[in-house]
């Protein structure tokens, strides 16, 4: 066997092997105060708001809050295959699905691009934020207008 050894195709299949497994394709956490809005190019600081788009491909983008990411969305298009996350306004900082969160809209509600835009995990937690705050509760379909 000229040129070939059979003991270095081990580790070269070794070191492969673990870059395949550490390429995930998951939302990461926002890094509050020091990660970039992709629509708005503030920096992401309250946890309460921030919101997450992962691409097909694995790409990572940030956003300042749901309004930011569905502005986003528009002006952008969505794609099917993406994924998109919003913070829990009950759990700052725990990402869910936003295409299976309920929306509040309320003028009680501060998010940090004025939209008065707040995410919770489920309409019954939105309901109880609505008797404090008032406002109107929205799907995701209604909020990116589908």
């Amino acid at each position: 066997m000229n040129g070939f050894k059979f003991n270095t195709l081990i580790p070269f299949s070794f070191i492969l092997l673990i870059f395949c497994f550490s390429c995930k394709n998951e939302m990461r956490p926002i890094d509050y105060g020091k990660d970039n809005c992709e629509q708005c190019r503030m920096t992401v600081m309250n946890s309460q708001f921030g919101a997450g788009l992962l691409t097909s491909k694995g790409k990572v983008f940030t956003f300042d809050s749901g309004e930011c990411l569905v502005r986003y969305l528009k002006s952008k298009g969505l794609n099917d295959k993406d994924q998109y996350f919003v913070s829990d306004f009950t759990k700052p900082g725990n990402l869910m699905d936003a295409t299976k969160s309920a929306f509040l809209h309320s003028d009680h509600i501060q998010s940090p691009m004025g939209g008065n835009l707040a995410a919770f995990r489920g309409k019954v937690s939105a309901q109880q934020e609505q008797k404090e705050s008032g406002g109107e509760l929205l799907t995701w379909e209604e909020l990116i207008g589908k």
